[in-house]
């Protein structure tokens, strides 16, 4: 690997990075930028991506779902409004298998679709609900359908701070934001799902006065990432609570961690950051970036580029992007996932039309045949 140039902060980045983001008092950085002969793009050396087959999902039944990811090798779920609802479940979950051109049902369960998110072992989903305490937890086993619900462990109303819930890499933690019971307080709880245990913990140094997109917890739950939207912050355990120690501006929902130490981020002027939290380091991954996802073992990635609609994979190492090669163009993906062997990624997106077309148009929801689920199986 060749050596990397390192620019301070106060040398050449101060327009950049000096920027108000959401901790009190003031943060220090270094800078680092590949140089011109890391910038492998085509990784000649060893073509990782190289699709083989294109797998098309029936458009038709998004209308009334959306997919939630991989639950297995070779399986893809979604959540979906039942067309003939039962009094008590008024959702449905569905599997897609090879050649995913059906899906088969497997469980109901009384759900808001906009508000579950599946674990990244593809087990468990989580999500908002109601009980006679307000608003609940509610953790969906996808191997026999039964739901389990945490209510807040004073048994007061959780007041909600964050849109969704969020997974930890390991599929062992769920958290979400509240308000404490002081003014201006923020608190996150955390469900452990290994343990069977719901957890608060004040949170300090965050100012007030935001509805946050979701908080992370690293996989040792020693580090948490919380994402208000134009923002990306980083905390650290403290006593019984969490601190805030570092943020940056970022782009809404563009955020992993990479290991308990690192984690990656999406810029708002499109440039894709790693952060190490050892070190105070950021490195410069990529620019021009539309959306990125990384896989459950943080080994490879997925991206946009040139106009958000070109789709692109390689290997994620250190603080370099190799292998990288164009696997789809056309489309502006709304989700993209990988499979747990890295061997199949499914992109969920709508197609890309000539601006001047798109300009002609009244405004109105895209038709179901502009969406376009599929999956990419790679060689």
């Amino acid at each position: 690997m060749t050596m990397m140039r390192m620019v301070t902060l106060q040398a050449a980045f101060a327009l950049l990075l000096l920027l108000t983001g959401c901790l009190n008092g003031s943060r220090s950085e270094t800078i680092i930028i590949p140089g011109a002969e890391e910038d492998r793009m085509n990784g000649e050396a060893g073509q990782t991506f190289q699709v083989k087959t294109i797998y098309r999902l029936p458009a038709a039944e998004m209308k009334t779902g959306q997919l939630l990811g991989w639950s297995g090798p070779k399986t893809v779920i979604g959540l979906f409004l039942d067309t003939m609802p039962s009094q008590a479940l008024n959702a449905q979950v569905r599997r897609f298998s090879p050649p995913y051109d059906q899906a088969q049902p497997l469980h109901g369960i009384n759900a808001n679709t906009d508000s579950y998110e599946l674990s990244p072992d593809g087990k468990l989903l989580s999500g908002y609900t109601k009980d006679r305490h307000g608003i609940a937890l509610q953790v969906v086993s996808l191997a026999d359908g039964k739901t389990k619900k945490i209510s807040p462990p004073n048994s007061e109303p959780w007041g909600l701070r964050s849109r969704a819930m969020k997974w930890s890499g390991n599929s062992r933690y769920v958290s979400f934001l509240t308000s404490g019971s002081a003014k201006g307080q923020t608190n996150v709880c955390v469900y452990d799902t290994k343990a069977g245990t719901t957890k608060v913990y004040p949170l300090t140094g965050l100012e007030d006065g935001h509805y946050f997109e979701g908080v992370t917890l690293s996989d040792d739950a020693g580090g948490i990432l919380v994402e208000t939207g134009d923002t990306i912050a980083l905390g650290v355990r403290s006593g019984t609570g969490y601190r805030m120690q570092y943020d940056h501006p970022a782009a809404s929902e563009g955020t992993a961690w990479v290991n308990n130490d690192q984690f990656v981020f999406l810029g708002t002027d499109g440039t894709l950051f790693e952060y190490d939290g050892r070190n105070g380091v950021l490195s410069v991954l990529l620019e021009k970036v539309g959306s990125f996802r990384l896989s459950p073992d943080r080994q490879v990635i997925a991206y946009t580029q040139n106009e958000k609609d070109t789709i692109f994979a390689g290997k994620l190492q250190g603080n370099n992007i190799l292998f990288r090669n164009t696997v789809y163009q056309g489309i502006l993906p709304l989700r993209m996932d990988w499979s747990p062997g890295n061997d199949a990624l499914l992109i969920d997106g709508r197609k890309q039309y000539p601006r001047s077309a798109v300009q002609s148009e009244t405004a109105a929801a895209a038709p179901a045949e502009d969406y376009v689920p599929f999956i990419i199986q790679f060689q």
